[in-house]
């Protein structure tokens, strides 16, 4: 049987990931759009920390997006996906 593949983090160039980055949300996971990997972290756009610079600075408009590099250092993880049925224990009465 064939193990699921996990894309690297170079094929998910481009897409959105969610991550647990600390500088852009302290308590909960943020969706970024990754832009490019280099040897020391990640290029990402968010849209939140856009938004929110956009609002600080009293900006209504830009015609450019803000990308943010992040150190690995600064990511606690990353969540992908693979091509597996999940289910959920608690819905089939399983688990409480």
């Amino acid at each position: 049987m064939d193990q699921p593949t996990v894309l690297s983090l170079r094929e998910m160039v481009g897409t959105l990931i969610v991550a647990r980055i600390p500088a852009l949300d302290k308590e909960n996971n943020v969706f970024v759009r990754l832009h490019r990997v280099d040897m020391g972290g990640l290029w990402v756009e968010s849209k939140t920390f856009n938004q929110d610079m956009l609002d600080k600075y009293e900006i209504p408009a830009s015609i450019t997006t803000l990308v943010l590099f992040i150190p690995f250092s600064g990511i606690e993880y990353i969540i992908s996906s693979v091509e597996c049925v999940a289910l959920s224990e608690t819905a089939l009465g399983l688990r409480d």
